[in-house]
């Protein structure tokens, strides 16, 4: 078997994790008469007639009138995420806001957890309120793995503590680094999450159309507009692959640990089909800009989830790709040396890439 045959396959599984639930079709922007169709093959939506009444045909004479048996389950099916849409952004308002997808894969497989929001030590979320729709991504410290602890444990919780603020509205959108503050403080709180992570979120408030942004470490973003890059995140780091990191260490143990404050931030007014790539560092140290930009061109001003997840999938296969080649002189590789250090070659990694598109009349 190929390795590109093998990895196609493990890729179309495992490039959007967590099972079926629509909270996750939904947040990974696929459109409702996809996710209808998928919940109708799973069996997901198992709701009886009684919670179905107020939209259902009520004698067989209606139901013919109506169309066929499966329309009228295609009915129900879609009733039913409408009422899961309005009761959970029952507040939401038209304005600008993102179209976001999230696309992914595991540096190991075998030794990985597939959950929603997670893509082995990576986690990320994306969140929206009535003020503004947020997408953050964190990358878990692999060398706490040799202390017992799960890196992605707590990069994982970091953006689900994240994403409840959002979703809760406690959080100010021209503040994005005390989003990152309070969910850093919900895990302090949490006694038996240990490690750190790097984290980044991105922040599209309603109100003025601009985006604000905190990046602490070496995950971050670019915004594509015109057929160029606009802005670029700044790398955060202590030295050579020792970035800053949010952290929580075991009892007796010392590690680096910096503090929300120290976040980058930058904001940016944002114009309608502004393209956001939202990454960990499987992407940037293995692709270099010019090939990102190359990619993101493709999509200018795409509002079509569709053409948005097939761009994601495309960027997350290059880089899986290029960080097992041996030979190829990578970012990362061209970093190394400049720091001294022999190195060839891309560089084995999580991957996690959201990438989204901003639609001023959302």
């Amino acid at each position: 078997m190929s390795c590109m045959s093998w990895l196609g396959r493990i890729a179309t599984r495992f490039f959007v994790t967590g099972g079926f639930h629509p909270e996750h079709y939904l947040a990974a922007v696929i459109p409702v008469e996809r996710f209808i169709r998928r919940q109708i093959a799973t069996g997901i939506h198992k709701r009886d007639q009684q919670d179905l009444a107020d939209v259902a045909p009520t004698s067989s004479s209606e139901a013919i009138e109506r169309g066929t048996r499966a329309e009228l389950v295609k009915e129900r099916a879609a009733a039913t995420i409408c009422k899961t849409l309005h009761s959970k952004w029952h507040d939401f308002h038209l304005g600008p806001g993102f179209v976001s997808v999230v696309s992914g894969l595991p540096k190991d497989f075998a030794s990985s957890r597939f959950r929603r929001g997670q893509f082995g030590d990576d986690a990320w979320f994306i969140a929206r309120n009535s003020n503004a729709d947020v997408i953050g991504v964190a990358d878990g410290v692999g060398g706490w793995r040799n202390y017992g602890l799960d890196p992605g444990e707590f990069s994982f919780t970091l953006m689900q503590a994240c994403e409840r603020l959002v979703e809760g509205g406690l959080f100010v959108p021209s503040k994005p680094a005390g989003l990152l503050a309070t969910g850093y403080s919900h895990l302090r709180r949490l006694k038996e999450v240990k490690g750190s992570s790097t984290a980044c979120v991105v922040v599209l408030s309603r109100k003025d159309s601009v985006l604000y942004c905190a990046n602490l470490g070496d995950s971050g973003f670019v915004v594509l507009r015109d057929g160029e890059i606009v802005h670029r995140s700044k790398e955060q780091t202590h030295g050579f692959n020792t970035p800053y990191q949010l952290a929580c260490p075991p009892p007796g143990e010392v590690g680096l640990c910096d503090s929300p404050d120290s976040a980058d931030l930058s904001q940016l007014s944002v114009r309608d089909g502004d393209v956001i790539l939202l990454a960990t560092d499987g992407v940037f140290d293995n692709l270099p800009e010019t090939m990102l930009l190359a990619e993101l061109i493709k999509i200018q001003g795409e509002k079509d989830p569709l053409h948005l997840q097939t761009a994601a999938n495309a960027i997350v296969l290059m880089a899986r790709t290029i960080a097992f080649d041996s030979k190829y002189m990578s970012p990362f590789a061209r970093n190394a040396q400049q720091n001294g250090i022999n190195a060839m070659g891309g560089k084995p990694d999580d991957i996690t890439v959201l990438l989204a598109t901003v639609s001023m009349d959302k």
